[in-house]
């Protein structure tokens, strides 16, 4: 049943107006509605809804992410947009300068964090 419905993502986020201008302008989302529960953001045919918990915690590990088709380029752009990339020294020689990381099956991932601390990733898949 739910194989074919259309996922909504979540975020917490700690302000409603630096949000929207972060998943806005720097990301290129397109902004949607603030309904006072949260600002709703729309990426490719997927409603993103970044809220404001009570009690924000960011976490170790990644919260949404992109699938890209060229994410040496969608990286580079992000960067020239004020996006740094993460780099895990355990990951060692597979990860390049710009941040992305070939993995053993050659599918390619790099991370990045929001302004308040939410991991965010893009993904290239050889086989997706």
């Amino acid at each position: 049943m739910l194989r074919i419905a259309r996922p909504i993502g979540h975020i917490a986020v700690r302000d409603f107006a630096q949000a929207r201008d972060f998943y806005e302008r720097v990301l290129g989302l397109e902004f949607v509605r603030n309904d006072g529960f949260a600002v709703v953001m729309r990426t490719g045919q997927i409603m993103l809804r970044l809220s404001v918990p009570p009690e924000f915690v960011p976490v170790a590990y990644s919260v949404f992410g992109w699938e890209v088709m060229d994410i040496e380029t969608q990286v580079a752009d992000l960067t020239a947009r004020g996006v740094t990339f993460e780099r895990y020294g355990f990951l060692g020689d597979d990860q390049d300068d710009s941040g992305v990381w070939t993995t053993p099956t050659g599918d390619k991932v790099a991370w990045f964090k929001d302004p308040f601390g939410n991991l965010l990733s893009l993904s290239e898949h050889v086989d997706p």
